[in-house]
């Protein structure tokens, strides 16, 4: 099963359906244009519809959407209620045989975008070590550890948008495995991880190199999840 989440910019206006998709093509961001242009409700989340079925998606747009087409923009699309520009934010895949998800990432400059707008949904989750932490992370981020794993995550939503950091995008899609097997719904992959971050967005922090990422400590916090599940298991 594929879904898709989007934001859109509408309007009743032809006009400002015109304006909005010229202001696009001149970069001006996705959730500016959304603030001058849209009437919807949804403005009042940057314009985010949340997520659709693949189905309810191909109704709206009109064409079929792949993993590959994240931060595509449709549109204008001309629908009943009015004029719709779409942008792609993500696209998700769940493999309904083996309940297992397709792992979905977030590119940095989407998660730019989203915290430009405010971000108010996202809770940003680190996995690198201290010693990593403390040259470079994202201001608003929660470095997340064996000694504070379960305080975190038991106050987290279940459908919270979590986004999870690391170096080169090399330990996230592991962690976002265990933490779907945990329940929780929206975990995804800082695309590149702190490196791309740190590339492409905020040159102001510091690169680093190591040498080899094996036994790093986001393993002891999904062994000690494990352990638990165990322990409660043999409880009951």
């Amino acid at each position: 099963m594929v879904q898709i989440r989007a934001s859109q910019v509408f309007t009743h206006s032809i006009e400002d359906a015109v304006a909005a998709k010229k202001a696009l093509d001149a970069d001006e961001p996705f959730n500016e244009v959304v603030q001058k242009y849209s009437t919807c409700p949804s403005k009042q989340q940057e314009g985010d519809l949340g997520w659709m079925p693949e189905e309810a998606a191909l109704s709206l747009m009109g064409e079929k959407i792949t993993k590959d087409e994240i931060n595509k923009i449709i549109g204008p699309v001309h629908s009943e209620y009015g004029y719709h520009i779409l942008l792609i934010t993500e696209v998700k895949v769940e493999n309904q045989d083996s309940q297992s998800v397709e792992l979905t990432v977030i590119t940095p400059e989407a998660l730019d975008n989203r915290l430009s707008a405010g971000g108010s949904n996202l809770i940003l989750l680190d996995l690198r070590e201290s010693w990593e932490w403390d040259i470079a992370h994202i201001e608003g981020s929660q470095l997340i550890t064996k000694e504070n794993s379960e305080s975190i995550l038991s106050n987290l939503k279940k459908d919270g948008e979590l986004i999870l950091i690391d170096w080169k995008q090399d330990r996230s899609p592991s962690f976002v495995k265990w933490l779907v097997q945990q329940g929780f719904s929206y975990a995804k992959c800082l695309e590149g991880g702190i490196d791309a971050w740190s590339d492409k967005i905020d040159p102001s922090l510091a690169r680093y190199e190591i040498e080899s990422d094996d036994g790093y400590r986001y393993e002891d916090i999904i062994d000690e999840g494990s352990e638990q599940n165990d322990t409660h298991q043999h409880d009951h």
